[in-house]
């Protein structure tokens, strides 16, 4: 079952970013972990700018580190050696297996760097280049990035589909939606009709072109599904709407499905969710290198496939 349609791809690189033509998304405060109440962050909308695939740059990198990747470890840590031959340990912002991602000896990374004194490790590891058949792809490997590319794609109304064309009034991001959990954002449309969107990053691809999530069991996406499906059936009105937003950081896939092979009970909870009305998309990018910096693409939505075995 195919739960979207797949838009018309633009060229495949755009030559140079002109550095006033992107919104860059607004982190959400990180709050305390207190008894007191969390609170919800607001998030600007600025007038929509061109819907031109070509110009939807959603993440942009002025100051890029080239590298080798020589060996991923206690998950959030790398070593890279840079052009210079000096080895640097880095952060590393993934926290599954990265499978597929590994593959390749040695295999070209790029680093963002921060200026801050304070942090043990002045490096982060954000692109790591795979090899797809023949072609060789830039991957993003930043899971929490995929959030700052959705909040600027919707407030430059660069995802129509997700709102179902409608013009929107307000955006707020990491909205507490349970008693242990939040919504990544919550947007009120004119209408009014308000939809809960929580956002995945998908960086493995399989055979055929299909990207898939998630690259291993993930008892936290599979909660947030259930979430949704509960929260969904509690709704008596329209107004309201659940979505899923997988954001795919590579743009060779030509489809989307949750992975079967690597999470089967989210799969399947997944396929129960669409059956439930909680809606589903997929959106695929492109990441632009250019030596020493960089940008994201976002080029358009690819079909949601849930496979046959997860419904069973």
């Amino acid at each position: 079952m195919v739960a979207t349609r797949r838009t018309l791809r633009s060229s495949s690189t755009t030559a140079q970013v002109v550095e006033d033509a992107v919104v860059p998304a607004k982190r959400a405060k990180r709050v305390k972990r207190t008894a007191k109440p969390l609170k919800s962050v607001d998030v600007d909308l600025p007038r929509p700018r061109s819907a031109d695939p070509a110009g939807r740059v959603v993440a942009a990198y002025p100051r890029l580190v080239q590298g080798q990747l020589l060996k991923r470890y206690k998950r959030f840590l790398a070593d890279v050696q840079l052009a210079n031959d000096e080895v640097v340990t880095v952060h590393c912002p993934n926290t599954g297996p990265m499978i597929g991602l590994l593959d390749l000896p040695l295999a070209p990374v790029q680093l963002s760097i921060s200026d801050n004194p304070k942090r043990k490790y002045a490096h982060t590891l954000e692109h790591i280049q795979v090899e797809n058949g023949s072609a060789l792809e830039w991957v993003g490997v930043h899971s929490t990035s995929a959030n700052g590319m959705v909040g600027t794609a919707l407030r430059n109304g660069w995802l129509p589909e997700v709102v179902e064309n409608r013009t929107i009034t307000k955006i707020q991001a990491e909205v507490k939606h349970t008693q242990h959990s939040r919504i990544d954002f919550v947007v009120e449309t004119e209408g009014p009709k308000t939809f809960y969107i929580e956002v995945k990053s998908v960086t493995l691809a399989m055979p055929g072109q299909k990207a898939v999530f998630p690259d291993t069991v993930s008892t936290r996406a599979q909660k947030h599904i259930e979430e949704l499906i509960s929260f969904q059936s509690k709704q008596s009105s329209k107004d309201i709407q659940s979505t899923v937003l997988f954001l795919i950081q590579r743009r060779d896939c030509e489809s989307f499905a949750p992975s079967v092979a690597h999470d089967a009970a989210f799969a399947k909870l997944c396929a129960e969710a669409h059956g439930a009305g909680v809606a589903f998309f997929a959106y695929d990018c492109e990441l632009v290198a250019q030596d020493d910096q960089g940008h994201v693409l976002l080029k358009g939505s690819v079909p949601v496939v849930f496979d046959s075995e997860a419904k069973s």
